[in-house]
């Protein structure tokens, strides 16, 4: 439902099954959907995959959000970003 100022409600923007706190990112030439936390974003290697992300697709307000990189890739960020056990063996990527 449109609001009176022409914007898109909340409900309909945000799917059903990703939790409050999360956002669904698409990864790789297969588009591989993910839900992660939000709290990624904050993530230096996290932030290199937006920056890749940018340089490829550019940004969009409307638009999914799509990693460029492989889904092996992508899981070393998260398992490094997400959980501190993991941080201390983690490399650039």
């Amino acid at each position: 439902m449109t609001n009176l100022l022409g914007v898109q409600e909340e409900a309909e923007v945000i799917p059903k099954d990703v939790p409050k706190g999360h956002l669904v990112v698409y990864v790789g030439e297969e588009s591989v959907r993910f839900v992660i936390k939000i709290s990624l974003l904050a993530h230096p290697l996290f932030k290199a995959l937006l920056d890749q992300a940018q340089d490829a697709y550019g940004f969009s307000a409307d638009a999914r959000l799509w990693i460029p990189c492989d889904v092996s890739t992508f899981l070393d960020v998260v398992r490094c970003g997400g959980s501190p056990q993991y941080q201390n063996s983690c490399m650039c990527i």
